[in-house]
């Protein structure tokens, strides 16, 4: 796997240099409470700041197409593609960065932590572990505004396969137990805005 590796990324945050660029994509979401419906996804992921952390921006529209129309064996960019946007669902920014005062596990993955903000009245602090081309993280703490959904916990899987991002967030939300609400695959956009360049594996 090609990584792009800014010159600006903290060496501490290397084990995120995989995740630096803009990815388009597309997925699938549903709740309890929510129907089954098609949406488009675009994530940029930077370290342009050059401070010990990678940024992040998150934008997910509902598509005119229904849920059926998400071939989820399609790369991320070709269901993008296919679908048009209806409205903005969702945005989310943020910051990740490798817990500083963590070791190195004996299985190879290093601690994360990140904040997470929504302009609908939700703050979140994330931790997690990150391997090779694979991540997972939990919410452990999240400050809502009167007018917030009422959301309890969270949880993140994602990881490289074929080139794409493949990731799965599910929720505790509105009086619901913990479940599949976001699921999706994502294609990357060799963004130079990203502030990379192409190096060999490492």
């Amino acid at each position: 796997m090609a990584i792009r590796l800014p010159e600006n990324l903290a060496p501490e945050n290397y084990p995120l240099a995989w995740l630096i660029d803009t990815w388009h994509g597309a997925g699938v979401l549903e709740y309890d409470n929510i129907e089954a419906a098609a949406y488009l996804h675009e994530l940029t992921i930077d370290s342009v700041d050059g401070g010990p952390y990678v940024r992040f921006v998150s934008r997910v529209w509902l598509a005119n197409e229904p849920a059926s129309a998400v071939d989820k064996e399609a790369p991320g960019q070709a269901s993008y593609d296919s679908l048009t946007k209806e409205r903005l669902w969702q945005t989310e920014t943020g910051y990740i960065r490798v817990n500083p005062e963590a070791t190195t596990r004996a299985d190879g993955a290093v601690e994360l932590e990140a904040t997470v903000a929504s302009p609908t009245g939700t703050a979140q602090l994330w931790v997690g572990l990150i391997s090779g081309p694979r991540m997972q993280m939990v919410t452990d703490t999240i400050v809502r505004s009167g007018s917030a959904a009422d959301l309890q916990a969270a949880k993140f899987v994602g990881g490289s396969v074929a080139s794409d991002f493949f990731y799965a967030y599910d929720m505790e939300a509105f009086g619901f137990e913990m479940r599949s609400y976001l699921a999706g695959r994502l294609s990357r956009q060799f963004d130079d805005d990203a502030d990379a360049h192409e190096t060999p594996s490492v």
